[in-house]
């Protein structure tokens, strides 16, 4: 950990694809521009079957980027997730594009008002959530991916 980063913590949402390495890179940003550590969590239902080789690719670049890695399994990840950003004080959250709005970044943008969420593109952009009600944000990503 950098000697300038502070107690709190920027936190890369993984899961168990090799992809997920260009969230880890985008995250890298922020942790820097906000003068954060950078943690990166993969948080898989217990008995999910995972795919040991992304993982261990994801392990690899986290650790370029001077970052941690954790794997948990839980019945319940939006509670172990948010369990986990409580005890490492995380200001900022970067994922992937949520599906549809029953994901649980979704769920985690309306109910954690005072995180900055940012999500990457399958290209490796990165952009903050502004809109925290899916439809809105959906109609505001399309039109800014439109530019």
């Amino acid at each position: 950990m950098k000697e300038n980063r502070t107690l709190y913590t920027t936190l890369v949402l993984v899961t168990d694809q090799f992809t997920c390495s260009r969230i880890i890179k985008a995250a890298s940003v922020i942790s820097e521009l906000s003068k954060t550590r950078l943690l990166v969590l993969s948080v898989m239902r217990d008995g999910a079957q995972i795919n040991p080789q992304a993982l261990e690719h994801l392990f690899e670049v986290a650790r370029e980027y001077d970052a941690q890695m954790s794997v948990e399994f839980s019945d319940n990840p939006e509670a172990a997730i948010v369990h986990f950003m409580r005890e490492n004080h995380v200001v900022n959250a970067i994922t992937g594009i949520p599906k549809d709005e029953t994901s649980i970044l979704v769920h985690m943008w309306n109910t954690i008002p005072n995180m900055r969420f940012f999500t990457v593109t399958e290209e490796g952009e990165l952009r903050e959530v502004i809109e925290r009600e899916y439809q809105l944000w959906k109609d505001s990503f399309e039109a800014f991916s439109k530019m």
